[in-house]
Formats: structure tokens, C-alpha cells, sequence
């Protein structure tokens, strides 16, 4: 159940709905490039350690994730799947069946305010990355990123060229930027990972 309680959206249930939900609750490790959940998934998927990438139909990374993230509410409460999740690096997991959590919901209408909260942050996290996409240089947009998966760690398991599919930008053009943030004392590059120093 503490694994769970990280999440806001786990945090924000009343006591009984989380423990029906913590009872079938399973640990799962995932590795590198291992698909986590699938577009007909019908699971809820919480990120414990490590990162993970939203994948379109056509493979492209639309975002990553990173802990205490929360994946496929929408899908397990019914809503049709639109993207796979994928470890982008080794990661821990807690999976919570979808049909388990919407009978949860339905047995605590309560719960659901917790859910459109927790929905209304994913909302306002990507419109944040939308205003950076249109406001800010590359610079910017990558520093922004970082420290986005960098919340809570200091080292991130990112090449130059997911992130470049992170913030709109090509391979060459994010190495420079990276470049000068080194240079700026922010990070550190290493072979395939970024250790934030700030």
C-alpha cells in the first residue's frame, strides 16, 4: 500500500477503496524496451523507479514518464486506448487490474473525484509542455524536460536522440544544447544518461 500512496491519485482515495485496490495490487519489474501495457491494456500502472515512454501506434515517443507516474486510468475505467507504455530503462512497477479498479469506483463514487483530479494534472502537465514547445528555445525546452524526469533523482537513462523526440528538436541540434547546459554546470553527460547537478 505505500508504493501506491506515492501517487497523488492513490494518496487522494478514502481509506477503503485504497485497500481494495492494494490487496490485488502486484510488484513487477520491467526492462529496458519491454512493452509495460498494451493500447487494450485494461490496467492501471503505477511507476515505482525507472522511466517510461507513452508510444504512439506508429512507434513514435510522444512523452516519458517518470515516478510517482500513473498510467492507463482512462483506459481501465473503459476509455479507448490510444498509445502503449514502454520501459525506456529498467523499471519498477505496481499493476493494479483495470477491471478491479473500476469496480473499485463503483463501489466508491467518492474515488472519482480522485481520478479527475489526478486526470486534471496529466492535463495541465502537458499543456506546460505545450506552452514550452511554443515559448521556449531548445535550451529551454530540454532544461524544462530534464527537470521533469529528474524530479526526485539525479541521474536520468536518456539518449541524446529520445530526448531530441521529447522536445521537438533533431540529435545534433539537442547535443549542442546539451553541450552548453554541461558547460553551464546543470549536467553531466554520460554514455546513454544525464546526471542533473542542479
Amino acid at each position: 500500500m505505500s508504493l501506491l500512496l506515492r501517487s497523488s491519485l492513490f494518496a487522494a482515495l478514502p481509506a477503503p477503496a485504497l485497500a481494495e485496490l492494494a490487496a490485488r495490487a502486484t510488484r513487477r519489474r520491467a526492462r529496458r524496451g519491454q512493452r509495460v501495457l498494451s493500447r487494450s491494456g485494461g490496467a492501471l500502472v503505477v511507476l515505482v523507479t525507472g522511466r517510461l515512454e507513452v508510444v504512439a501506434a506508429d512507434g513514435l515517443v510522444i512523452r516519458s514518464l517518470a515516478p510517482p507516474a500513473v498510467a492507463g486510468v482512462s483506459i481501465a475505467l473503459g476509455a479507448a486506448g490510444t498509445a502503449e507504455l514502454r520501459a525506456a530503462e529498467d523499471s519498477d512497477l505496481v499493476v493494479v487490474p483495470g477491471t478491479t479498479f473500476a469496480a473499485t469506483f463503483r463501489r466508491h463514487p467518492e474515488a472519482a473525484l480522485a481520478a479527475i483530479a489526478h486526470l486534471a494534472t496529466v492535463i495541465g502537465e502537458l499543456s506546460s509542455e505545450v506552452e514550452a514547445l511554443r515559448r521556449h528555445g531548445l535550451v529551454e525546452r530540454i532544461r524544462h524536460r530534464l527537470l521533469q524526469l529528474g524530479r526526485d533523482r539525479r541521474e536520468i537513462a536518456i539518449t541524446h536522440h529520445e530526448l531530441a523526440a521529447e522536445v521537438g528538436g533533431t540529435r545534433a541540434n539537442v547535443s549542442r544544447a546539451l553541450a552548453r547546459l554541461e558547460g553551464e554546470g546543470v549536467l553531466v553527460r554520460r554514455r546513454g544518461k544525464i546526471e542533473l547537478l542542479r
